[in-house]
C-alpha cells in the first residue's frame, strides 16, 4: 500500500469516527404528549432513559408510583412520606391560604409552619382524589347516542347515559367518585374512579416573596427563581374512609409515596412527570383555533387585563380588599399573561394556516382513493360550514357567562328570572335548586352571592363588559345591546340602573323572589328587564350550542379517523383532566436570534433581580444566607450556589401545576409549576426547539424549608438525610 493511499484511508477512517461520534452526541428527542396510562408501554421508555421498569410507573395489578399522586383542586401534587404528607404548588394553595389569614395574622404574606400535627390548618375547599382505577365504556356510551333519531339529541343522549354510568358505579361503591371522560369526541369514552380525600390541612408554605417571588412580572418567563413550593397533609377518618374535618381524623397511610433525590439533576438528564394536565387542543380542526384567536383569546384577555387593573387600584388603600382580592387577582393574571402568548404563539407559528394546508393535503389523500372519498369527501367543507355557524355566534355566551360571573347584581337578575320561569313547571320537573324542598339551601346559595359582593365595583364592571359587548358585530344588533349601543349617555344610563334596583336590598329580592304575585312580567326594574332579554338570548345561544356539540361530535370522530389512515399512526388524547405520563430532558433553548437560555437558575440570580424591587422583593435571610454561602449539602456542584429552577422539555398544561418532576429512578428532583412564554402554545401544538416548562428544584426546597422554615421535622418525615 502506498504512503499516499495509506493517508486517504485514515482520512476516510478519521471522518467517519468524527461522523459516528457526532451522531452519538445528538441530543435524545422526547416524543410529544400527554400519555394515558394505558400508552405507557408503547413508548420505549428505557431506550429514552428511564432506568426502572415501566411497571414501577404503573401496574394496574400492584402498587407503583401513579399511587403516589393526588389531583388537588385543579392542580397535581404528590404523596412524600407514609403519613399523608403531600408536595404541591404554592399558587395551588394560594386560595386556601389567603382564606386563613387576615391582615393582623397574614400567612399569605409570611408564610406558616406546623410544627405539630395539631398546628395544621384545614385548607379549606380542597380536596384530593387518587385515581384507583378506569376502563374504556365507549361501547356503551355511544350505544346511546346510535338509538337518537334527532341529531340535536345526540348530545344530551351521552350526557344523561355518562351520568347513568356515573350514579351506576357510585351506588356500588360509596368511598369512590366516578367521573367518565371524552378521550376523542365521539369516539372513546373512559370510566375513571377516585378515591376523594375531603380534610386536606396546611402544613408548610414558604413566604409570598418566596413561593411568588418574581410575581406577574416573571409569570410564564424564563430564566425564573420562584420557589414555587408547599406542603400539605391528607386526613381520613380513624377506620381509613373519607370524611370532612374532624379532630378525629388520621394522617392518610398512601399505598405508595415518592422518594426524594436530594442531588436533583444535571443538564441534559432525562426527566418525566405524572399529573392531571387540564384541556388541550392539538387534535382540532384549524377552524377551531381560528375561533380562538379571533374571540375567546382576546376578548378574555383584554376584560381580565381591565379587571386586574380596577382590582389592583381598589386595594391600593385597602389592606383587607387587598388580601380577599389577591386570589382573584392571581387567577386572573395567570390567565391573561397565558393568553397573551398563546395569541403570540399561533401568530408567530402560523398555526392556523399550517393546520388549513394540513387539512388540504388531507383532503387530497381522501380524494385519491374512490372509497375513502365516497365516506369522507365532504368531512372538510362540513367542519367549514360548521364553524361558519359558530363564528356567527362568536362571543354571546361568553359575554353572558361573564356577567353573571363578574357583576353579582346581574347574577341575582339573572337567578331571579330563571327561578320565575320554573315556577311554570310542576316541582318534579324544576331544576334541583329551585325545588321547594330546596329553598332553604337556594336562600343560603343567596346569602353568599351577598355577602361576596363589591358592591362599589358593580356598575363599573357591568358597564365594561355590557358595553364591549353593545360594539361586537354578533350582539350589536340585538336587544337589549342595540338600544344600549345608540345612548349618548352610557354611564349615567348604568349608574341610575345599579342606584335604582330594588336587588341591592337582600331582604327585598328574597321577599319578591318567593312572591309569587311579583311575576317578571309585572317587574319596572331595568337590570331585570336587561337580564330577561338576555335570559331568553342564552336559551337560544344554549339550544344551539346542544346541536352543535351533538353535530361535533360525529364530525370529528370521522375527521380524526381518516386522519388515522392518512398518517398510519394512532393519536395522543387530548388532554381532559385525567392521569397522563409526559417525559424529556433537562435542556435550555433558544427563543430568539442570538439569544440562549441555559436550563439551571440560582440563588445569585435571584439576589441579582432582587434590586429592582416590586415583584422582585426578597426574603432578607435568603440574601444574608448567600453571602455567608450557608447552601449546605444543596449546592450544585458546577454552579457552586444553590439551584432555584430548572426547565426541560416536557409537554404540559394546565393542570400539571404541582406535579412531581422524577428522574430515571423515579425519585422526586422538582416539582413542575409553569412554563416558559413560548411554551403556552403547547396547548394547540408543541415543539422541541420552544416548549420549555419550569420546576422549582428540590434542592432549593429543601435548603428553604431547612434554612429559612427551620423545619427539619419535613425532612425527617421524607427520610431526606443530611
Amino acid at each position: 500500500m502506498t504512503k499516499k493511499n495509506l493517508v486517504r484511508r485514515l482520512t476516510y477512517l478519521f471522518t467517519a469516527i468524527v461522523v459516528i461520534l457526532s451522531f452519538a452526541f445528538i441530543p435524545p428527542k422526547p416524543d410529544e404528549g400527554m400519555y394515558p396510562l394505558s400508552d405507557i408501554r408503547k413508548l420505549n421508555l428505557t431506550e429514552k432513559g428511564l432506568k426502572i421498569p415501566v411497571d414501577e410507573i404503573y401496574n394496574p395489578d400492584g402498587v407503583s408510583l401513579v399511587d403516589a399522586l393526588v389531583r388537588l383542586g385543579g392542580c397535581t401534587g404528590s404523596f412524600v412520606s407514609a403519613e399523608g404528607l403531600i408536595i404541591t404548588n404554592h399558587h395551588c394553595v394560594f386560595g386556601s391560604v389567603q382564606k386563613v389569614s387576615t391582615v393582623e395574622n397574614n400567612y399569605l404574606e409570611n408564610g406558616f409552619v406546623a410544627y405539630t400535627h395539631e398546628q395544621e390548618i384545614p385548607a379549606e375547599g380542597l380536596t384530593a382524589r387518587i385515581t384507583v382505577s378506569y376502563e374504556d365504556v365507549s361501547q356503551e356510551v355511544l350505544s346511546a347516542a346510535e338509538s337518537v333519531d334527532d341529531i340535536s339529541k345526540r348530545s344530551k343522549a351521552i350526557a344523561d347515559k355518562i351520568s347513568e354510568i356515573v350514579k351506576r358505579e357510585e351506588a356500588k361503591d360509596s368511598t369512590i367518585k366516578a367521573e367518565v371522560s371524552e378521550m376523542f369526541v365521539g369516539e372513546q369514552y373512559v370510566l375513571f374512579r377516585y378515591k376523594i380525600i375531603n380534610d386536606i390541612r396546611l402544613v408548610y408554605v414558604p413566604p409570598r416573596t418566596i413561593g411568588e417571588f418574581g410575581g406577574e412580572s416573571d409569570n410564564w418567563v424564563w430564566p425564573r427563581h420562584t420557589g414555587d413550593f408547599s406542603f400539605v397533609r391528607a386526613y381520613v377518618a380513624p377506620d381509613g374512609s373519607p370524611a370532612k374535618y374532624s379532630e378525629d381524623n388520621v394522617p392518610f397511610k398512601p399505598k405508595k409515596f415518592l422518594k426524594v433525590n436530594a442531588k436533583g439533576i444535571d443538564e441534559e438528564d432525562f426527566v418525566f412527570i405524572l399529573g392531571y394536565p387540564g384541556r388541550t387542543f392539538k387534535n382540532m380542526p384549524a377552524r377551531f383555533v381560528e375561533y380562538h384567536y379571533r374571540y375567546q383569546l382576546p376578548y378574555v384577555q383584554n376584560l381580565f387585563s381591565w379587571l386586574i387593573n380596577l382590582y389592583t387600584k381598589r386595594g391600593e388603600n385597602d389592606p383587607e380588599f387587598a388580601l380577599n382580592i389577591s386570589s382573584t387577582i392571581k387567577g386572573l393574571a395567570n390567565t391573561e399573561k397565558n393568553y397573551r402568548g398563546k395569541i403570540q404563539g399561533i401568530r408567530n407559528l402560523d398555526l392556523i394556516n399550517k393546520k388549513l394546508e394540513e387539512e388540504k393535503k388531507l383532503l387530497e389523500f381522501i380524494n385519491s382513493d374512490p372509497e375513502l372519498k365516497q365516506k369522507y369527501g365532504n368531512i372538510i367543507d362540513e367542519i367549514k360550514y360548521f364553524y361558519d355557524d359558530v363564528f356567527k355566534s362568536g362571543r354571546r355566551l361568553l359575554v353572558l357567562n361573564f356577567l353573571r360571573n363578574y357583576v353579582t347584581y346581574y347574577r341575582l337578575a339573572d337567578l331571579f328570572v330563571d327561578y320565575k320561569n320554573e315556577l311554570f313547571k310542576g316541582e318534579s320537573e324544576r331544576k334541583s335548586n329551585y325545588k321547594d324542598s330546596n329553598k332553604d339551601k337556594l336562600i343560603a346559595e343567596i346569602e353568599t352571592i351577598y355577602k361576596n359582593r363589591r358592591q362599589e365595583l358593580e356598575a363599573r364592571i357591568f358597564m365594561k363588559i355590557y358595553g364591549d359587548a353593545s360594539e361586537f358585530d354578533e350582539l350589536k344588533n340585538i336587544e337589549p345591546f342595540a338600544t344600549f349601543k345608540e345612548l349618548a349617555n352610557k354611564e349615567e344610563y348604568v349608574n341610575k340602573i345599579f342606584s335604582e334596583t330594588f336587588i341591592s336590598d337582600k331582604d327585598k329580592f328574597i321577599g319578591r323572589l318567593f312572591d309569587l304575585d311579583y311575576t317578571v312580567d309585572k317587574s319596572n326594574d331595568e337590570l331585570i328587564k336587561i337580564a330577561t332579554d338576555l335570559f331568553q338570548l342564552k336559551n337560544e345561544e344554549q339550544k344551539k350550542q346542544q346541536l352543535r356539540d351533538s353535530k361535533l361530535n360525529i364530525l370529528l370522530a370521522r375527521f380524526n379517523e381518516v386522519k388515522r389512515i392518512w398518517l398510519n399512526k394512532s393519536f395522543i388524547p387530548d388532554a381532559n383532566s385525567t392521569l397522563r405520563l409526559t417525559f424529556g430532558y433537562v435542556r435550555g433553548y433558544s427563543p430568539a436570534d442570538a439569544i440562549y437560555y441555559s436550563p439551571i437558575s440560582s440563588l445569585k440570580g435571584m439576589i441579582e433581580k432582587s434590586f429592582d424591587g416590586d415583584d422582585y422583593k426578597i426574603y432578607e435571610k435568603i440574601k444574608e444566607l448567600h453571602s455567608k454561602k450557608d447552601f449546605g449539602k444543596f449546592i450544585h456542584p458546577k454552579l457552586n450556589d444553590v439551584p432555584v429552577a430548572f426547565i426541560y422539555n416536557t409537554d404540559t398544561s394546565g393542570g400539571n401545576s404541582g406535579s412531581p418532576i422524577m428522574d430515571a429512578y423515579g425519585r422526586l428532583v422538582g416539582v413542575n409549576f409553569d412554563r416558559c412564554f413560548e411554551a403556552t402554545i403547547n396547548d394547540y401544538a408543541w415543539s422541541e426547539s420552544y416548549s420549555r416548562s419550569i420546576g422549582v428544584d428540590i434542592r432549593f426546597v429543601l435548603w428553604v424549608v431547612k434554612k429559612i422554615g427551620e423545619a427539619d421535622f419535613l425532612l425527617k418525615e421524607m427520610n431526606v438525610n443530611l
